[in-house]
């Protein structure tokens, strides 16, 4: 990376230890209010020209009380999720006085890539990340710009950067071992189209596991929609052979689409089939019967988030990595 384009990120912290003063003195040059003296002026003036620093809002707001802006990057807004998610995020950076860009990536790892490209030229102080198309490799090049990240659902540390793990893999490789345990052979994995690198990684995890004790976990494929599933399932349920077992949904909507169609079948839930939601959120509760799922408090994720974003601004993070690990709730589509 040139000397160029890393000093586009060059920040007002950077300046204000080169010329040996203050935040709020930078801020006061930067925008030309308060008392500050002709010799301190210069030396700031000096810091920022030598610095090739370009003032971002973190000073404007030093001075004029406007909040800072951090960029929050998510693959949309369709899931409930992922909105539970964003409301945690925004309350917190309301309460800390920030400003939020929103950067709406889609799924795929292209538009991903560009969407990244429109975070680096927003010159947003720092930023938290979601999305399940970007691996290690697209978060270390973002780092190259020196912009302090966040980064959800990555196990991942550095100077500027942090992240929140999410751990649905080992809960549910332990509710597949008691399954199995129990004598049960036939378990099913809805494996939907372009659901994401953390829905592809558990799914590989049961796999796995199954493989690794010498048993089958079959999968169903489907698109990541509730009508097109329930369709599906509908067809499938038509086989009294289908008519048993343990079913795994990625999202309790997807679970709620199995439920449906097994029911209309007459299929009893959950004396002949159990189902699994992987990810809860309201859907798990409004159903009938209700779905058990593995819980991860998707509000306090994003909360932490950017609490630790803030942190990090300030240098002043100590805990780089911050990990949630899901719990299952039993309800009615699960044998207790």
């Amino acid at each position: 990376m040139s000397d160029s384009i890393k000093k586009d990120r060059v920040t007002i912290y950077d300046v204000a230890t080169h010329a040996r003063v203050s935040l709020a003195t930078v801020s006061r040059v930067i925008n030309q209010k308060g008392n500050v003296t002709d010799k301190t002026k210069q030396r700031v003036q000096d810091a920022i020209k030598e610095l090739g620093y370009r003032p971002s809002a973190i000073a404007r707001g030093l001075a004029t009380n406007k909040s800072t802006n951090i960029g929050i990057v998510l693959p949309g807004v369709n899931y409930v999720y992922i909105c539970n998610m964003l409301s945690g995020m925004t309350d917190i950076a309301n309460i800390y006085g920030y400003q939020t860009t929103l950067f709406i990536t889609k799924r795929s790892k292209e538009d991903a890539q560009k969407v990244m490209e429109k975070l680096i030229s927003s010159h947003v102080d720092g930023a938290v990340i979601f999305d399940d198309e970007l691996d290690e490799d697209d978060i270390r090049f973002i780092q190259a710009y020196n912009i302090p990240l966040v980064v959800v659902g990555h196990d991942m540390s550095g100077e500027k950067l942090s992240s929140i793990t999410l751990d649905y893999k080992s809960t549910l490789v332990q509710i597949l071992q008691e399954y199995y345990d129990r004598g049960n052979k036939e378990a099913y994995y809805l494996d939907v189209t372009m659901a994401g690198n953390m829905m592809d990684d558990v799914r590989d995890a049961c796999l796995d596991y199954a493989q690794s004790r010498g048993e089958t976990l079959s999968l169903i494929h489907s698109e990541d929609s509730y009508q097109r599933l329930y369709s599906d399932m509908k067809e499938y349920f038509t086989t009294p052979s289908h008519h048993k077992g343990l079913f795994i949904c990625p999202r309790d909507s997807l679970a709620c689409a199995v439920i449906n169609a097994a029911e209309e079948k007459g299929i009893k839930i959950p004396d002949e089939i159990q189902v699994i939601s992987v990810v809860g959120t309201k859907y798990s509760y409004i159903v009938r019967p209700q779905v058990s799922s593995l819980e991860i408090d998707w509000f306090e994720v994003g909360s932490i988030a950017v609490r630790m974003l803030t942190k990090l601004l300030k240098d002043d993070l100590d805990q780089k990595v911050y990990r949630f690990k899901s719990q299952f709730a039993i309800r009615g589509s699960t044998k207790k």
